[in-house]
């Protein structure tokens, strides 16, 4: 009787990706899939809004070049590569060793240099250390379960008079995105919970500035100002990629010199505290 032949063992789309995907990221430090946030044009325009009052509050600190800052979840270097350039001796942690490899190049290309470690925030931060003078952590920990004790750990890294700047999410950021969808059952969720899943994200969590404010000082910090991150583009569903030179350049006015008024309404709330000297 004939026996068939086996059939030849042919990887599986999805396994193919992977491999690909991963030869590529190893040989060619290139992923056309990955969300560069250094490069992507709205990410960079972003990060203005963090640059701007973190600047300004660094100055009038004292913390000068080449002074020491941690950038906690720095990815490819949104943050970090602009504070090295300004002269920082700035230290980025990340747990993508992918996106460190980036983050070297666009130093490299920049005429920058950082130290860039791989891990955990959390780990990372348990190891004794000297201090930096100021420590940031954008876009983190309203991911996190373990938000406070990570916050804790962060503001346990910064030196006397040094600064945490650190981004949150408001409110208003889930209610809106909730009523977008119609979804009255997330939105009568978010008035009422503090933390908790959210529309099929396994978590989340959000503070009002009061709130902000003591969680700050029950670690021994003072709440300086809170920003909104992104409030008129998001709102009005509008991509400031697609903004020429001119017009970014007014959102970016109209976004840093509004008033905040009627609580914060924005993406993100970006909170900037000094450790007691």
């Amino acid at each position: 009787m004939a026996v068939a032949a086996p059939e030849p063992l042919v990887a599986k789309p999805s396994a193919l990706k992977r491999f690909t995907k991963k030869l590529f990221r190893a040989v060619a430090n290139r992923d056309p899939e990955y969300y560069d946030m250094y490069l992507d044009q709205r990410e960079s325009r972003f990060a203005e809004l963090y640059l701007r009052p973190l600047q300004q509050h660094l100055k009038e600190a004292g913390v000068l070049p080449p002074a020491r800052i941690l950038d906690a979840g720095c990815q490819t270097g949104r943050l970090l590569v602009p504070l090295a350039k300004d002269g920082y001796s700035v230290t980025g942690i990340d747990r993508s060793l992918f996106a460190l490899r980036r983050a070297k190049a666009h130093l490299r290309n920049a005429g920058a240099r950082a130290k860039l470690t791989r891990g955990d925030i959390g780990s990372v931060l348990s190891k004794p250390g000297d201090g930096y003078d100021a420590v940031i952590c954008a876009e983190v920990l309203y991911l996190c379960e373990d938000y406070r004790l990570l916050l804790a750990k962060l503001a346990s890294a910064v030196k006397p008079g040094g600064l945490l700047c650190v981004s949150h999410r408001p409110q208003a950021y889930y209610l809106v995105e909730a009523l977008r969808k119609g979804d009255m059952d997330a939105a009568a969720y978010v008035l009422s919970n503090r933390e908790g899943a959210f529309r099929g994200h396994s978590y989340f969590n959000w503070q009002t500035e009061e709130q902000l404010r003591a969680l700050y000082e029950e670690l021994g910090l003072s709440l300086l100002a809170v920003y909104p991150i992104d409030r008129f583009a998001w709102l009005a569903g509008l991509d400031i990629g697609a903004f020429d030179q001119g017009t970014c350049q007014e959102w970016l006015r109209r976004e840093i010199d509004t008033p905040l008024e009627g609580g914060l309404c924005a993406r993100y709330s970006f909170a900037i505290a000094a450790r007691d000297r």
